[in-house]
């Protein structure tokens, strides 16, 4: 694709298995204290400034981005999806490439939202910036034993208005989507310490694990809103064509995000678990489970206003005959039974 930038992932399987895990030391340890220190209602100038002061002082050594060659765990669909949005996908020492990519996450969507806007509430708003802060704080110790709720975390924020008088939306989606996949990798570690937690009677801490990952799943609704933030005029001029062939790899779909898909194939191991729940961790369910279907509600909305309601999607249309949106009411059901207490 033209107009994007190169962005390093780990691969789903590498994530940390619990926050137990996210235990940075040396200049990881000093990055997250930057980012850190920054409220999570500062503006959003001041959270640009310092995400990149956080980013010099990881300072991460280019040769540490050791790409992933062969990879029995990635598909071809996983692939063009990565190839087509710059990802590549890197192994080596877990914590500093993990913190570089949420700080990169960070800055793309407060440099996209600084030159273009983000048309959004300020409810909103807030609750995007408050799952990354929320992200760097279980980066920084494993802990989110200081937050009661996932509101707790975000507070209302005014969006910043477009500083550029037509920004690229071609930029805007691509960065949108690296963003989002920062906040899947933290719902994979979220749901794995759930996981082992609840296996260990930990339930205080199995509680706190998904009320993060309740908190990180709304942030990635508004991401999607967010990402979607711009005319169905500049998405087929600017995005459309290099969706398709031959700028794009044949058989690309957004069902095959790899992240994504990790975590719902995760997720469905976990179905014996969420139906045989301890009573104490249900609201908490219940909660995750509004989010993700207002994640998928957001989904739509931007489906809808680039595809419309009755066509397929353009990468689907040769699949299927159902339209892009009953596509997504499709997954959103199955998907969002997974969860149900």
């Amino acid at each position: 694709m033209n107009d994007q930038r190169t962005f390093y992932l780990l691969t789903p399987e590498s994530l940390p298995r619990s926050r137990a895990e996210c235990v940075a030391g040396g200049h990881t340890a000093a990055a997250l204290e930057i980012i850190s220190a920054c409220p999570p209602d500062c503006p959003d100038e001041s959270a640009l400034a310092e995400a990149r002061k956080a980013i010099a002082r990881l300072n991460l050594d280019p040769r540490s981005l050791v790409p992933v060659e062969e990879d029995p765990n990635e598909s071809e669909e996983n692939r063009s999806n990565d190839k087509a949005f710059g990802i590549v996908r890197v192994r080596g020492e877990v914590m500093p490439l993990l913190v570089n990519s949420a700080l990169q996450g960070f800055v793309a969507l407060l440099e996209e939202a600084i030159a273009g806007g983000a048309n959004v509430s300020a409810e909103h708003w807030g609750k995007l910036r408050g799952a990354f802060s929320l992200l760097f704080h279980i980066l920084r110790n494993g802990s989110v034993d200081d937050f009661a709720s996932p509101d707790s975390v975000a507070a209302s924020i005014e969006p910043p208005q477009a500083a550029e008088e037509q920004h690229s939306a071609l930029s805007r989606w691509i960065r949108g989507h690296h963003m989002f996949m920062v906040l899947i990798q933290g719902l994979v570690t979220a749901f794995s310490s759930f996981q082992r937690e609840v296996a260990a009677g930990q339930l205080g801490q199995a509680k706190n694990s998904l009320r993060a990952a309740t908190c990180l799943m709304v942030g990635s609704g508004v991401a999607l809103r967010f990402t979607g933030d711009f005319q169905y005029s500049d998405y087929e001029r600017e995005v459309r064509p290099i969706l398709m062939p031959p700028i794009a790899p044949e058989g690309l779909t957004g069902l095959y995000w790899r992240d994504h898909e990790y975590l719902m194939k995760f997720l469905t191991k976990m179905r014996p678990l969420f139906t045989s729940l301890d009573p104490s961790l249900r609201e908490e369910l219940h909660s995750f489970h509004e989010a993700l279907k207002k994640a998928y509600d957001a989904h739509k909305v931007v489906c809808a206003s680039f595809v419309g309601t009755e066509q397929p999607s353009l990468l689907m249309a040769t699949r299927t005959d159902r339209s892009a949106v009953d596509t997504l009411d499709h997954f959103m059901r199955v998907r969002l039974n997974l969860v149900k207490d």
